[in-house]
């Protein structure tokens, strides 16, 4: 009975694992998935927020976004600092900071697209 009840509690907050912060050497300085994720979401609803007054508006994020995923995809393209954060966060890690980062590159541009094109 007790086996059940300690999986039954446990079981629901395992979603959190993936986004939990690795307490380690490399780790400590890659954002969290969950921060990534987050960060997908913020940059999607400013950017249509910011496309429905004027339809370049998200361009001026897509900058700022653009430079911080460069130097995000930098850290694992190198040979020691990619190997590292592999060996610490896994490959599932930087799968989702590769999708996030695709994502953060083409919202803001795709609703500034979508905007532009109803407009004119």
């Amino acid at each position: 009975m007790g086996r059940v009840v300690l999986t039954a509690t446990v079981l629901p907050l395992a979603f959190l694992l993936p986004a939990l912060p690795a307490y380690a050497g490399v780790a400590e300085r890659e954002p969290p998935a969950a921060v990534l994720w987050l960060l997908v979401v913020g940059i999607a609803a400013l950017s249509w927020v910011m496309a429905c007054r004027r339809w370049w508006l998200p361009l001026a994020i897509w900058v700022p976004a653009a430079l911080f995923i460069s130097s995000l995809i930098a850290d694992f393209a190198d040979p020691v600092l990619g190997l590292a954060v592999r060996e610490e966060l896994g490959l599932g890690y930087i799968f989702q900071a590769d999708l996030a980062g695709a994502l953060v590159l083409v919202l803001p541009l795709m609703l500034a697209n979508i905007h532009f094109s109803r407009r004119y």
